[in-house]
């Protein structure tokens, strides 16, 4: 499945802890599923080479069909999780890029990118409008998201909007917050709600066992 993943070859990436271009070899691989019924998963065990550094780090890769290198690889410890697979894979690519320009210190890129997967976002729950901030306002409306979601996207929006402008400075801390705020925005529309209505769904008594 793979050309790339077997112990002893070497792989170049930046260290998720130190920041700097790195590389390493292959010490350890496995394939596992998650979640069991995902798609397939190579993890490899891999260690930055900057002495001052020398992280343990885990890279994943998914096989959906085409292989595993037919996905780029990604952090897995000590890395954000990645989005759930009930997420779709467009959005998943908006945000996976906006996290590669954050790893790259793009931080104008990641805001502008964190924008593009809130439009994605948008889209998908069917908003209407021509404008992300009338697409938002239509997501609250429809009680798709609450006020302090709706507040967290449209400050996203705002920093967005000043990340694709010259000369608007986007700091370190701005992009990683973006980053965080939208993906706590995503897992609430795709996964929180729908566990939520399971478990509503599982406490809701059956017409034989209705408590008086």
């Amino acid at each position: 499945m793979s050309t790339n993943g077997k112990p002893g070859q070497a792989r170049a990436f930046l260290c998720p802890v130190c920041g700097e271009p790195t590389k390493s070899d292959i010490h350890g691989r496995i394939e596992h599923y998650i979640p069991e019924d995902g798609p397939p998963a190579e993890f490899v065990f891999l260690q930055c080479d900057h002495d001052t550094c020398a992280a343990p780090i885990v890279q994943v890769r998914e096989d959906f069909g085409a292989g595993y290198d037919a996905d780029p690889p990604g952090i897995y410890y000590p890395s954000p999780r990645r989005f759930s697979i009930v997420v779709p894979r467009d959005i998943q690519a908006e945000f996976t890029e906006a996290r590669r320009c954050f790893d790259a210190k793009a931080y104008r890129a990641t805001v502008v990118m964190v924008r593009r997967t809130l439009e994605g976002t948008c889209l998908d729950q069917g908003a209407t409008k021509k404008t992300l901030a009338a697409n938002l306002a239509e997501m609250k409306e429809q009680g798709k998201i609450d006020g302090v979601l709706a507040e967290w996207a449209n400050l996203l929006r705002i920093t967005g909007n000043a990340g694709a402008h010259f000369g608007k400075d986007v700091t370190a801390q701005d992009a990683e917050d973006a980053l965080d705020f939208a993906e706590a925005l995503v897992d609430h529309l795709y996964v929180l709600r729908a566990r939520f209505d399971q478990f509503k769904a599982r406490q809701q008594p059956s017409a034989g066992n209705s408590q008086p």
